[in-house]
Order: structure tokens, then sequence, then C-alpha cells
């Protein structure tokens, strides 16, 4: 799950590199040239512009606002990476699709060989990753040689399994400054590799040849100081195998992602077991039927409200500024992290200057309108499409605020609206929300949900009213389903169905 930049410090430029738009201005008559020189000839009687030259302004247009919109002058040619390939890729089939498209609704590409779009396409491409390529090569960084000189105090390395992760480990160590570690070899069991390179490291044989590698190495002056392993390509049998005798040898054997401080944070943020008397829920069945329709509803609504969402997004960008969504890390069903996303409503917490704004500055007049009505979160019906979220059901919390038990809550997925919103929602207590929501997924029901849209459409137009009868009758169910944990656990022979009793 990647990142995307949090709003406040992110600010959107756009910028189109002085190369880009030479070659957008080159590229439709280098790819005419191709094709046909006497396209770009100008006869008598030809009209105010020749078909040519249409076809050149229009791809010129498009490339101009299509490189904005992917914003493929974001990327740095040193550090050219798969996703900058991607976009260019992405740029240029748009550029190539609008301009044919055009043409075609214009003149139907009279005068213009229906090859010519496909020839642009290419010229645009090569020259845009050909010059790419150029540029990473001619700034590479020169201050670092990490092939060259006298290293008496490098730590020596040989992995073990060769992947993609074990390239970007080997290319890490090269361009350290200054340098820290060498990876001299790689081994790797599959005999087709062996002899081959891996970011510019021989693979020099097989993970049983370890042994007889160190001593050669050894021979030669250099000596091994630690092994690492890839994660993925090592049998746990061949792992330990190979730390035992790594041990043996006063050898340090770890993982990559361990020798790179790239290991899972400790402390996961869920260790409290299931409650005895709340699990399972007695509506599985119900929460199953609820995802297809689900899915079905949120179809429906997706493009019953698309013009409503374009004009919520619209008064954001306006009151607020971009971008106009809002994405937060929530925990969902099974505890699985998520983005949750909504239409932003709150200015960002710091001014241009770095100065902090106070809270109760940030909220607009226009934000607030949309935040009582609800159209903020229009957006989490992506959320519901992509199977984050239910359209009903407890709202996801953020990982600081989940209860001390939070396991009966993920039992499902997270909604939009809940029982604790149309009860309370801001106006309740965290203990009284944590018991709406546990009692709302024990008594899950057609029934109930449309109660629930019921009083969210009332919230809509009349604001948020706390019911204390529904909190009343949460928080007694809550206390008798903990007695009965009490006694499960005082008894282990006990069963739930004989403590329900």
């Amino acid at each position: 799950m990647r990142l995307m930049a949090p709003t406040s410090k992110n600010r959107l430029r756009w910028r189109l590199s002085a190369y880009d738009i030479a070659w957008a201005l080159a590229a439709p008559f280098i790819a005419l040239t191709l094709r046909d020189p006497g396209l770009l000839e100008i006869h008598a009687g030809s009209g105010f512009l020749p078909a040519g030259y249409q076809f050149a302004a229009i791809a010129i247009a498009f490339s101009i606002l299509v490189f904005l919109f992917f914003r493929i002058g974001d990327g740095m040619s040193r550090f050219f990476s798969s996703q900058d390939l991607w976009s260019v890729i992405a740029a240029t089939l748009t550029t190539v699709a609008a301009t044919s498209l055009t043409l075609f609704i214009i003149n139907r590409l009279d005068g213009v060989p229906r090859s010519t779009p496909l020839i642009y396409g290419l010229v645009l491409a090569a020259g845009l990753l050909g010059g790419r390529t150029v540029a990473r090569m001619l700034r590479t960084d020169r201050w670092i040689d990490t092939r060259q000189g006298d290293e008496p105090h490098l730590r020596r390395v040989i992995i073990i399994g060769v992947d993609r992760f074990a390239a970007v480990a080997i290319k890490l160590t090269d361009c350290q400054h200054p340098r820290t570690t060498q990876v001299v070899a790689a081994l790797d069991a599959r005999e087709r590799l062996s002899g081959r390179m891996v970011g510019g490291v021989n693979i020099v044989g097989r993970p049983d040849d370890l042994e007889p590698i160190i001593e050669e190495y050894l021979v030669h002056g250099v000596e091994i100081d630690e092994v690492w392993l890839t994660d993925n390509t090592m049998k746990p049998d061949d792992a330990i195998r190979i730390e035992q005798l790594c041990y043996a040898r006063g050898v340090k054997a770890r993982s990559i992602s361990d020798a790179l401080n790239l290991t899972q944070r400790h402390g996961p943020i869920f260790r409290a077991p299931f409650p005895r008397a709340l699990v399972p829920s007695p509506h599985v069945g119900y929460f199953s039927f609820k995802r297809a329709l689900d899915v079905i509803v949120a179809t429906i609504l997706i493009i019953l409200l698309a013009p409503l969402a374009a004009i919520v997004a619209g008064l954001t960008y306006r009151d607020v500024g971009g971008p106009v969504i809002f994405w937060q890390r929530r925990i969902g069903h099974g505890g699985r992290e998520f983005f949750l996303y909504k239409f932003r409503t709150y200015q960002a917490p710091y001014s241009r200057c770095g100065d902090p704004i106070p809270s109760d500055e940030r909220l607009s007049g226009i934000g607030n309108i949309i935040r009582m009505t609800r159209l903020d979160e229009i957006p989490q019906i992506i959320n519901v499409l992509r199977g984050d979220m239910s359209l009903i059901g407890p709202r996801p919390l953020l990982p600081k605020d989940q209860p001390a038990d939070p396991s009966s809550r993920l039992l499902v997925r997270p909604g939009v609206t809940g029982w604790a919103q149309v009860n309370g929602g801001t106006m309740v207590t965290t203990d009284e929300k944590d018991a709406l929501d546990v009692w709302y997924i024990h008594h899950a029901s057609p029934a109930l949900d449309m109660k629930i849209l019921i009083r969210t459409l009332k919230i809509v137009f009349r604001g948020e009213m706390k019911h204390y009868s529904e909190i009343e009758t949460a928080l007694k169910w809550q206390k008798k389903a903990r007695q009965i944990d009490e006694r499960l656990f005082a008894d282990g022979n006990l069963s739930t169905a004989d403590a329900r009793a």
C-alpha cells in the first residue's frame, strides 16, 4: 500500500521541461516527414491550413495538455523509474488517441494517411524515452566511485538468492556515500543463472557452494563478513543450514530486510483475542449477502451522484484548494489497513509561510455545510466498490482510536454510515460508540439497515440527534456479553450456548 503525500506540504506545480516542449513541437513534423514529405507542402487552393499542418497543430496542443495531466515533468531524469516509464507511455497513447479522434471528427482524417498517428506515437515515445535515457547517462553521480580505490574497511557481503530485491540491495550499497558495504558475490540455486550477473555482481555458484567460496575469497585476501539471504527465494530448511554454517565460521547471516532495517515494526496493533461470547457473529450469512447488495447499490449511486460529486469537488477546490480528496489510513475487516477517502473540508494545518493555523479557523462555512450534509462521504462509494467498506456497518477508526479489544468490530466490513452514527454520531462517547457498533454486528438485519438509512437521511436535513434508549440498550447488551465471557473464562468446559442460557 503506497502512501500518498499529505496535503499540507505537497505543493502542486505544473512542470514542463524545455526538452519535452521541443519534442512535442518537433514530433508531429518528424512523423509527417517519415510518412510522406509531401504532406508538409503547401499548394495553392489547399485551404487556410493544409491537412498535414492541421494534424501537427492538434497533436502539439494535445501533447502539451496531456504532458501536464500525466505530470511527466515531475520525474527527474537521473532517477528515471518504471513509474516514470508508464507515465510517458500513457501520455503518448492518450495524445495519439485524442489527436486521431479530434481529426476524425473534424475531417475524418482526410488528407492524412491513417498510418500517420501510429508513426507519430512511435516518434513521440522514442523521443521522450530516448531523451530521458541520455540524460540519465550524462547526469550520473560522478562523485561516487563504486568500483575503484583502496577500501580496506568495507563490510564484504555475499547474497544468497537472486531476485529483484537482491538487485536493488546491491544497487543501494553501490550508491552509498561514504561507502560502508560491498556485495562481492551472489549465489543462487538455479543452475542456469550461474556465471551471469545481477546488479554488476557475479553469480558464482549455488548456496551449497557457500563454504568453499568463502575459503577461496579468503585465500585472495577478501574476508567475508556477512551473508544476506533473500526473503522469498530461500526454503526454511536451507536458510537454517546456511545460518548454522555461517555461525560455525563466525560469519553473520541475516535476511536482506534485516540488514537494511526494512523488517516489520514491532508491536502490532491488534493482539487481543476474540471475545468468546461474541464470536462468531450470528449473522455471518447476512453480511455475505450484503456484500453483493453493496456492489449493486454502490454502482447505481456512483452513476447517480456523479454530477453532485463534481459540484462538491468544484466547491471544495474553490474553498480549500487542491487536492480535493482527503485520505486517511483506517482499520477495516480483519484488521486490514486501507485508505478511506473524503472530500476535503479543512484548510491545510499550516499556512504557506509555515505558520500553524488554529483548528477552529481551518473549517470554512462551505466545508461545514458539506460535512453537515454528509456530502464529504461521497468518495467512500469507491471504498465500497473496492471491498474496503460496506454501505452500512461500524465506522472505521484510526489505529490510535481503536478500543482496548477491537476484535468484535473487525468481524465485518466498516460502513459509510452505521448504528452509532445515527444514534448520536459525534455526540456519543467512545464507549457508547463501541457498544452501539458491536450491538449492530450481532443484530444486523434488512429491517435494521433500512432503519439506519432512514435515520441517515434525517441527519442530512435535521442534524445529529442522540437516542438515549438505543444507547442504553447497547450498553446493557455489551455488559451482559462481557459477563458471559467471564463465566466462560472461569469454566472452560462451559459452552457459549449454556452461558447464554
